[in-house]
C-alpha cells in the first residue's frame, strides 16, 4: 500500500469523530477568521475549498459567499460534510470527490480558492499549486493555510501520508509568483501549542494569499 493510499484509508476512518477533536476545530476557526479578514469576501462568490475534510473551515465562511465547492479526496469525510449541510440547511455548499493530482480540472472557475491544512499531505505541492492558480477565475483570490516548516513534533513523529514537515513562506510565496500571481503577502494564522520534553511547543500555522492579474 502506497503512503498516499494509507493516508486517505486513516482519513476515511477518522471521518465520523474528525470534527470532535478541539485541536481541529480551533485551527478552523482561526483559518476562517483569517481568510474572512484578509481577502474581500463577498456574497457572489464562487469559492472551491480543496482538502475541505468536513467542511469546518467551508461551513464557517459559508454565510459571506455564494457557492462553495467543497472538495476532497476522502468520500467519508464529504459524506459527513454532506449530512452537516442538509442539517443546517446549507444548499450552496455543494461537496465533490477530487483529487488534483490525478483527476481532470474541474470546468469551473473560482473567485476564491481556499486551503487548511492540505499542503502537507501533498507529494507533489507544485503540481497542486499550479493547478490551483488556473482554477482562479481573473482577479481571483487564493489562500492557502498550512504549518510553518517543523521539527516532525507535530504529527508526534513520522505519519504515513505526510509528505512535508511544514513549509518556509518564502518557498511557497516564489512558487505563487512564478505562477503568475500577484499581491502575494503572508501572515499567521493561528499558532498550535503542544506538550514536549523540556515544555511547550509552538507550532505556527501561516495563511498565504494571492491574487490572478485581471
Amino acid at each position: 500500500m502506497t503512503d498516499a493510499q494509507a493516508n486517505l484509508d486513516r482519513f476515511n476512518a477518522m471521518a465520523a469523530e474528525w470534527d470532535d477533536n478541539p485541536m481541529r476545530a480551533g485551527i478552523a476557526r482561526a483559518v476562517a477568521a483569517a481568510i474572512a479578514d484578509t481577502l474581500p469576501l463577498r456574497a457572489d462568490m464562487q469559492a472551491l475549498e480543496y482538502g475541505c475534510g468536513t467542511g469546518l473551515v467551508s461551513v464557517l465562511l459559508a454565510p459571506r459567499l455564494g457557492h462553495i465547492v467543497a472538495a476532497d479526496v476522502a468520500a467519508a469525510m464529504l459524506d459527513v460534510l454532506d449530512a452537516k449541510c442538509h442539517a443546517a440547511g446549507l444548499a450552496h455548499i455543494e461537496t465533490r470527490r477530487l483529487d488534483l493530482t490525478a483527476d481532470p480540472l474541474p470546468a469551473e472557475r473560482f473567485d476564491i480558492i481556499f486551503s487548511s491544512m492540505t499542503l502537507h499531505h501533498i507529494e507533489d505541492v507544485p503540481a497542486v499549486l499550479q493547478s490551483l492558480a488556473g482554477l482562479l477565475k481573473p482577479g481571483g483570490w487564493l489562500a492557502l493555510a498550512d504549518l510553518d516548516r517543523e521539527d516532525g513534533g507535530f504529527h508526534g513523529g513520522p505519519m504515513p501520508g505526510v509528505f512535508h514537515l511544514g513549509f518556509e513562506r518564502a518557498w511557497v510565496m516564489d512558487r505563487l509568483r512564478t505562477l503568475g500571481l500577484a499581491d502575494v503577502a503572508a501572515g499567521t494564522a493561528h499558532t498550535v501549542h503542544r506538550a514536549a520534553p523540556g515544555g511547550d511547543a509552538a507550532y505556527p500555522i501561516f495563511l498565504i494569499s494571492a491574487r490572478r492579474p485581471v
